[in-house]
């Protein structure tokens, strides 16, 4: 999957929490910025990582 794939992708609450510990940082502090959801856009994701 190339970066506007992945922008574009539907991503379970899960499957954002071990993408954004897999960068070491706390899904709690995504939660408080991004809400707290059953999906997110994976654009939501790599956004507040920094990509």
């Amino acid at each position: 999957m190339d970066y506007e794939d992945a922008c574009e992708a539907t991503v379970t609450r899960e499957e954002a929490r071990r993408e954004i510990e897999s960068h070491s940082c706390s899904f709690e502090e995504f939660i408080r910025d991004a809400g707290d959801q059953p999906t997110y856009r994976g654009s939501t994701v790599l956004n507040w990582l920094g990509y």
